[in-house]
């Protein structure tokens, strides 16, 4: 048997217990019977999921998970909101990317990180983003593809920049980290206006979602790791006279962090 498929056949077992016969005795089941058949890490684990399972199973309304490849032990409730918890006694065994792919799509997840007798719970985010020096929220990173360089006599420079900058998901400020310039790299607004007239709309559509998720694909190595957005720079009118405000507008998010991110930051003109 793979070592996987016997400590979720011993997890089973071990819950099972809890559920007819009490913690007292499941850990009895466990350390004489199953530890020698468990390595070390997965003793752990299994211990630290049973002592969570124990303290908050009533306060979290805690549910247990089943083998589902989803990187989460429990289901339950955390401040008012369903969530998913993967318990662990190591953060450093935690990769953002591991979560990454079931983000986005059903509940929340939070890590519950055993801290010598208690348990500390912290969302997954924390493992890839840093915290806002100003609210708290989470720096996701995101990309803007600004329009066309020009030079002083007005003359196009057949290059355009990209600003890299992280996106607070508290108080919604950004805060630039990076420029880059690229050569062929259009603007949303610069890819619309150059398909053809005659295109129907459902092609302009796919043409311009295939420009930007390609820009994507590219600026994710490039510019960090953790990219998580793109955006472009936009007037958006509001008065009748052509009044408005000029914002960084998101044109993809990752599923992952879609929730957390605003749909469009105020900015200046000149970024």
């Amino acid at each position: 048997m793979h070592p996987a498929e016997k400590y979720n056949s011993i997890r089973r077992i071990i819950f099972s217990g809890v559920h007819k016969h009490g913690f007292d005795e499941a850990l009895k089941w466990l350390e004489s019977t199953y530890r020698s058949q468990l390595d070390p890490k997965h003793y752990r684990g299994l211990k630290a999921e049973l002592a969570f399972y124990r303290g908050y199973g009533k306060e979290l309304q805690l549910t247990v998970a089943g083998d589902m490849g989803e990187h989460a032990d429990f289901s339950g409730l955390y401040q008012g909101q369903i969530c998913r918890f993967d318990v662990t006694t190591n953060l450093a065994y935690k990769d953002f990317s591991t979560y990454e792919p079931f983000m986005g799509e059903g509940p929340r997840y939070k890590i519950a990180l055993l801290n010598q007798s208690s348990f500390e719970v912290i969302d997954v985010l924390d493992l890839a983003f840093k915290p806002c020096t100003d609210c708290g929220g989470h720096l996701i990173p995101c990309v803007a593809l600004l329009g066309q360089n020009y030079n002083r006599h007005g003359e196009a420079q057949w290059s355009n920049d990209q600003l890299l900058m992280d996106v607070c998901t508290g108080c919604q400020r950004y805060f630039e980290r990076n420029r880059f310039t690229t050569t062929g790299m259009l603007s949303p607004q610069e890819v619309f206006d150059s398909l053809d007239d005659n295109e129907d709309s459902a092609s302009a559509i796919t043409a311009l979602q295939d420009h930007v998720l390609n820009a994507y694909k590219y600026f994710r190595p490039e510019a960090d790791a953790n990219l998580m957005a793109l955006a472009e720079h936009s007037y958006n009118v509001t008065e009748r006279d052509g009044g408005g405000y000029w914002a960084f507008r998101m044109v993809f998010k990752n599923k992952a962090v879609a929730a957390e991110l605003p749909d469009e930051i105020e900015c200046p003109h000149e970024v």
